[in-house]
């Protein structure tokens, strides 16, 4: 067979296992830590790590980090507020420019987001292991390459 259509159909298997993995994930929930962190969208978590990170963050500090619209960290924000996972706060000097501090909730939503992908990076190493530098320097530049098929598109 061709290498270039192994390659295919290595990458279809793939993109089906991870979607068959996520309706998995999703019709059941094994674990706590699975069942807080799957009541939230990947932005709302991505939100809730970089307050972590940078301490504080406004809507264009987010929008600009996570490269994601401000009306969608709007959206995603306003849950997180109505769940008490963030709050609001100004700068003395400065009422029209509002930030996000996380809570003691937000804080531990922030924690198991962040154990859930050491795990997955540790899961990743693991398979890493089983290539040379030269077959892991040909993963990455097929992993950037589709990266930057995926933006022009």
């Amino acid at each position: 067979m061709d290498k270039k259509v192994e390659a295919i159909e290595a990458l279809q298997q793939l993109i089906k296992e991870r979607e068959a993995a996520d309706r998995r994930r999703k019709g059941m929930k094994v674990s706590q830590e699975d069942a807080i962190i799957s009541d939230w969208t990947l932005t709302q978590l991505h939100i809730v790590a970089t307050i972590k990170e940078k301490g504080k963050a406004n809507n264009t500090m987010l929008s600009e980090s996570l490269n994601v619209s401000k009306p969608a960290i709007t959206k995603a924000v306003r849950k997180l507020l109505e769940h008490n996972v963030l709050v609001k706060t100004q700068q003395e000097d400065n009422k029209k420019e509002v930030y996000y501090l996380l809570t003691k909730s937000g804080e531990m939503l922030a924690l198991i987001h962040d154990q859930l992908h050491e795990q997955a990076k540790k899961r990743y190493l693991r398979i890493f292991d089983e290539f040379n530098t030269t077959e892991l320097e040909t993963i990455i530049r097929f992993l950037y390459a589709v990266t930057e098929n995926i933006k022009s598109h």
